[in-house]
């Protein structure tokens, strides 16, 4: 039986399906042994993202591993009968000229550490294995004896990689050179606050005009350090690199055009999935971090969890930011991050825009030539979130509001402005039933995206083409984002088809949230490929006990996700113990 698989097969349905089920749930249609919808075709591989390599736990970075879990990883895939390809052989699988092994690796090792010559580099010559690695041009050009700034911390230069080591690796045939840019391992002014976000995929703020980077500008300043990073290394070592390692992962949709315009022909990111040799410049990896064991990793290149994601959702709005005052502005956004941490969300769903007394969208968060805004405060929350707060950040507008607020033709540039401003992890949008209802549903995540990809815009109805066209602007600006749909009052037709996440409104009470997910039980919308993706929102107005209550009830029929919205405040303790993503799995 082939061990490297990419999703599950899906268990059996959890109840007796004769049960009766209001008009608007639908039963899913769950399709057996997906598996062969994505199992190995010639075109699919795994890649792993490796750093630093150490001997002793005591050296350990987050990022590293130690020489021994990398001798037993190497130990086992040569066991277990993996092939480690190279990007000769993606490239090939591309052009339809032959097909990737079964059990195809491509192994990588990101920013030059030395470890990569005295570690790494022994076991590739012993395995016989394959590796690109990412140098970083700056960190190159250090002298002998100095330091680089390896975010804040001054590093010894001799910690990475010289020139001679990597020219004497290239020579063996086994060790394959990639960017990993010139000076975008760092990041950048992101907003008036002073946060620091990644280059690559952020554009750069000057306090001195006030002024945000153009589109123009953010993809020449991108282009300008990938094509010095390219002719660094071909000075060094005879050609340039056809491979970009993105720092972080982290890149905009014009960081990518940049890539392109710059000649890169591979582009390597950290989502964790199987990757795709159809689309070279989006190979992503499974980046393990904190020295796992071997069954941890063994584990993560499936790709297949043991169990669905936990989701807990928390609805926050900026307005009492923007009301405090810019001097207060910070303490409050301080305790906003306290609150959600209490409450234990792991995501967060940020309103994006202002109503006026009327419901109508007046103001947004963010810079945007569309309507005016309220105060530049969207980035910064964001980042504090995901940095500070350890959340997912989505960022939603109602989309019909933005219409009538911009226009239907300019709707799609009001998403574009807030993804600029955000770089969020997501998008939540609008959507009516006829968005989410599909006969074939999958649950891994590259699935739903291709069938995103792949959907036709103009044969939808128009409230679906309007979502779908709304996350489009936002995601040509971050190519990783995800999409979550805002399911209306009463008409659901399906779990999400093309969407990551579903979002249903707050029943009236605990009785009916109860009864809702019982219905959803019975219509097979929580087996364990799909109830990751669907999200119940707890009773408007509930308290604390009952809140629990419906939680518990729906849990133990295996719900996964479950909402705050709007968020409570001050968080009752009773209510964060059971709402806490750290109490999933329901220990009873």
């Amino acid at each position: 039986m082939r061990r490297l698989v990419f999703v599950m097969m899906v268990s059996t349905l959890l109840c007796d399906l004769a049960r009766a089920e209001p008009a608007h749930i639908q039963r899913v249609p769950i399709q057996h042994g997906l598996e062969a919808q994505v199992e190995p075709d010639g075109k699919h591989f795994v890649s792993v993202a490796f750093h630093d390599v150490v001997d002793r736990q005591e050296e350990l970075e987050s990022d590293g591993v130690t020489s021994d879990r990398l001798v037993r990883f190497f130990d086992w895939l040569k066991g277990d009968g993996w092939t480690s390809i190279t990007l000769d052989d993606v490239d090939a699988a591309r052009r339809g000229e032959r097909r990737l092994p079964d059990r195809a690796i491509l192994l990588t090792f990101d920013d030059g550490y030395r470890s990569i010559y005295t570690r790494v580099f022994p076991l590739l010559l012993a395995y016989r294995f394959h590796a690109v690695i990412g140098l970083v041009g700056s960190w190159m050009d250090a002298p002998p004896g100095g330091t680089v700034l390896y975010g804040t911390v001054k590093v010894p230069r001799d910690k990475f990689l010289h020139w001679n080591e990597v020219r004497g690796m290239v020579a063996t045939g086994l060790v394959e050179v990639a960017s990993h840019s010139y000076a975008m391992h760092d990041g950048v002014l992101a907003n008036p606050q002073g946060n620091q976000i990644a280059a690559a995929m952020t554009w750069r703020y000057d306090p001195a005009s006030s002024r945000y980077e153009t589109d123009a500008e953010h993809r020449a300043r991108i282009r300008i350090d990938l094509e010095r990073a390219r002719r660094q290394i071909a000075r060094e070592l005879g050609k340039p690199p056809r491979a970009l390692i993105w720092p972080f992962g982290r890149y905009s949709g014009l960081a990518e055009l940049a890539a392109r315009d710059a000649g890169f022909r591979f582009g390597i990111t950290l989502e964790p999935e199987p990757a795709d040799a159809t689309r070279p410049m989006e190979i992503a990896r499974y980046f393990p971090t904190r020295d796992p064991r071997l069954g941890e990793i063994a584990q993560n290149l499936r790709f297949a969890p043991p169990r669905p994601a936990t989701i807990r959702l928390a609805c926050i709005h900026l307005d009492r930011m923007l009301a405090a005052g810019a001097e207060r502005r910070d303490e409050i956004l301080g305790e906003l991050i306290e609150d959600i941490r209490l409450l234990g969300a792991n995501t967060v769903l940020i309103e994006a825009g202002r109503s006026g007394p009327g419901g109508e969208l007046e103001q947004v968060y963010f810079p945007s030539r569309l309507l005016p805004m309220a105060a530049d405060l969207l980035s910064r929350a964001v980042w504090q979130l995901r940095s500070r707060g350890g959340v997912e950040v989505f960022v939603h507008l109602d989309q019909a509001a933005v219409t009538r607020a911009a226009g239907a033709v300019r709707m799609p540039e009001m998403f574009a402005d807030m993804l600029r401003a955000s770089a969020a992890d997501g998008l939540a949008v609008n959507a009516p039933g006829a968005i989410i209802a599909d006969p074939a549903l999958s649950g891994s995540v590259w699935a739903v995206r291709a069938r995103r990809a792949a959907t036709n815009v103009a044969a939808l109805e128009p409230q679906s083409r309007s979502a779908l066209t709304a996350f489009r602007a936002a995601q040509a600006i971050e190519p990783r984002l995800r999409l979550m749909l805002l399911a209306p009052e009463a008409s659901v037709s399906g779990p999400p088809a093309f969407a990551d996440a579903l979002l249903l409104p707050p029943p009236a009470d605990a009785g009916q949230g109860s009864a809702l997910a019982r219905h959803l039980h019975d219509a097979g919308w929580f087996d364990p490929l799909l109830a990751g993706r669907v999200v119940l929102s707890l009773p408007r107005g509930a308290e604390p006990g009952e809140e629990a209550a419906a939680l518990v009830a729906a849990q133990t029929r295996g719900a996964a996700g479950f909402a705050l919205c709007p968020s409570v405040k001050p968080v009752p303790p009773g209510l964060a113990r059971w709402f806490s993503a750290a109490t999933f799995p329901l220990i009873p």
